[in-house]
């Protein structure tokens, strides 16, 4: 289901702007009379009428509430290595689709990718264009925040009262023996690089952290961006999707 997001408050007949105006009319092709998904800045989700059909202004009006954000289960947040070329812009798309609240680039010792501060401002505002477009075209009644890119440390003193799953390749211990201990409440899901995590980097974590479980995805060596969407994808599964 395609939807369209505002920044404000629905509470009466509103005007589109002009991007999400030209999207729904010449994009989706909607017209007068049609009915379209608009959530706005509280998550709330409504079904909209276009009384207005301009593609550069559309009129929309709405009809009935029909979906809220729930955010009493917690949040989970993928905390993901940097990856080169597009794999990380896809690693975004398909969290968005999963359900993270927030996903949180890292750089790390073995990462490939090296950005300065210019290209860490411009690859932000890529990846949360991105985050919203997914969000858009997999029907979510919210938009998950890509956070400025941090260094290990910097993600540790930042989310370091969460509890932290780390997918480690020399691990052995299963994830779905810590599942149920984060079916509700905050948790980081924390994957390394193409080159994985330096040693230093793991005993950091197991150290510094109050709560920090290491676990195996399984006996096969997978991608980093694979990883992240197993993980991911596993951790919703226990949490219900929520």
């Amino acid at each position: 289901m395609r939807k369209v997001f505002v920044n404000f408050p629905i509470t009466s007949a509103f005007y589109l702007s002009a991007d999400d105006s030209r999207h729904i009319i010449t994009v989706l092709r909607k017209r007068q009379g049609d009915s379209i998904a608009v959530t706005d800045a509280a998550g709330v989700t409504y079904d909209c009428r276009i009384r207005e059909a301009d593609s550069q202004r559309a009129l929309l009006e709405p009809l009935e509430k029909t979906g809220q954000k729930d955010g009493s289960s917690g949040r989970v947040i993928l905390a993901a290595g940097l990856l080169k070329n597009d794999k990380f812009e896809w690693v975004v798309q398909k969290a968005a689709e999963l359900g993270a609240s927030m996903i949180v680039p890292v750089q790390m010792e073995h990462c490939v990718v090296k950005l300065n501060d210019t290209r860490r401002r411009d690859r932000r505002l890529r990846w949360q264009r991105i985050a919203q477009e997914a969000a858009k075209q997999c029907g979510r009644d919210d938009i998950p925040e890509v956070a400025d890119v941090l260094s290990f440390p910097e993600l540790l003193k930042a989310y370091g009262t969460m509890p932290f799953i780390i997918p480690f390749e020399k691990e052995t211990r299963p994830l779905r023996d810590c599942c149920a201990a984060v079916q509700t409440g905050d948790v980081v899901i924390c994957i390394g690089p193409e080159g994985g995590f330096a040693r230093e980097e793991i005993e950091r974590a197991v150290t510094e952290l109050a709560s920090c479980q290491t676990v195996s995805l399984g006996p096969r060596i997978l991608r980093a961006e694979t990883a992240a969407v197993a993980a991911l994808a596993i951790i919703m599964y226990e949490r219900g999707f929520r």
